[in-house]
């Protein structure tokens, strides 16, 4: 399985603006480990979720929260940057001529959906907030 890095990179950038203020693309790049288009799509991606906004001109914009990072939740930014929402997929190219794998999806659908709304529950407790004062306090230790 393929794993999204989407969400991560998402909130490295957000905990990047918060922490250490609004730059360039390229710098938060440099930060996250990515390249300065990936950084733009995913920004871009959160200013029409309503996470971010963004003001200025070519040479001069800045990116910041619409709103405090105690109202973003790790549900939010994840909503807003992951094309394929359900964390968990059931595998529909099956047997449908024998009865136990026609009776897979439909199982599987069922128990995956509670995991998923389990999932954004709790997603939706973690506050950005959380993670960047975590990430202070780690910075913190670290010197």
């Amino acid at each position: 399985m393929k794993y999204s890095h989407r969400l991560s990179d998402a909130v490295h950038i957000l905990v990047y603006l918060e922490i250490l203020g609004s730059n360039s693309s390229s710098a938060i790049a440099d930060n996250v480990n990515s390249n300065p288009s990936l950084i733009r799509r995913l920004v871009a991606s959160m200013v029409k979720a309503g996470i971010l906004q963004r003001s200025g001109h070519h040479g001069e914009i800045t990116i910041k929260l619409t709103r405090p990072a105690a109202q973003v939740s790790l549900l939010d930014i994840y909503q807003a940057v992951e094309s394929h929402q359900e964390f968990l997929d059931v595998d529909q190219e099956i047997n449908h001529h024998h009865p136990l794998s026609r009776c897979m999806p439909e199982v599987l659908t069922a128990e995956y959906e509670r995991v998923q709304q389990a999932a954004e529950q709790e997603m939706a407790q973690i506050k950005l907030a959380t993670i960047v004062d975590k990430v202070r306090t780690k910075i913190k230790d670290a010197e």
